[in-house]
């Protein structure tokens, strides 16, 4: 889809609900982060104060292997003890030491497979349209509801759309019927 730059925020629900993208895997979260997502390690030190992955918080970037079929969910800081608790290698990280993410096991190698990531509060509007603008993969029924929650707005921040490389017009996108369960969505601005 190609769309007016103001237009892209509209994608976030997608964002915060979760998208898988396809990757290498078998590496360190900081290396998926750095090297496969491209994000910087300033952006990653400062910015990601809360990371999940496969629902339990992670305090060591280093130690913690991405596996295949891995859910990531990646925060900016959060307000309050909740946030203060959650924040990697926080003082009060040690509060939650017993549902902590911790290595066990061999390293899995490393090989092609996918991720499913979640973004929440800044990192939505800061990391939402790198993600957005490379493509990912969301599930089809959640795209329609976007599609249909907002019809008109639909209609005015999206210049021109394309369902399996045909050119279709946007006001169709809230009825269309996508025929696979994931759709891959890649969002352009002009």
């Amino acid at each position: 889809m190609t769309v007016k730059p103001g237009f892209v925020p509209f994608f976030f629900p997608l964002l915060q609900k979760g998208f898988v993208l396809k990757t290498e895997v078998g590496c360190s979260l900081r290396e998926l982060l750095a090297e496969r997502f491209g994000i910087s390690m300033e952006y990653i030190e400062n910015r990601i104060q809360t990371v999940f992955l496969d629902g339990k918080p992670v305090d060591d970037m280093d130690a913690a292997a991405v596996r295949d079929g891995a859910v990531l969910a990646l925060s900016s800081a959060m307000p309050g003890l909740l946030g203060a608790i959650m924040r990697k290698g926080g003082y009060y990280s040690r509060l939650r030491s017993p549902v902590s993410h911790l290595e066990n096991g061999d390293a899995p190698r490393q090989t092609d497979g996918q991720v499913v990531v979640k973004l929440f509060n800044l990192t939505s509007p800061e990391l939402g349209p790198l993600f957005l603008e490379r493509g990912i993969r969301v599930d089809a029924e959640d795209l329609r509801d976007l599609f249909r929650s907002r019809p008109h707005d639909l209609e005015e921040g999206c210049v021109e759309a394309a369902v399996d490389g045909r050119q279709v017009d946007p006001a169709m996108l809230p009825s269309w019927d996508f025929t696979a369960l994931q759709v891959y969505l890649e969002i352009r601005t002009v």
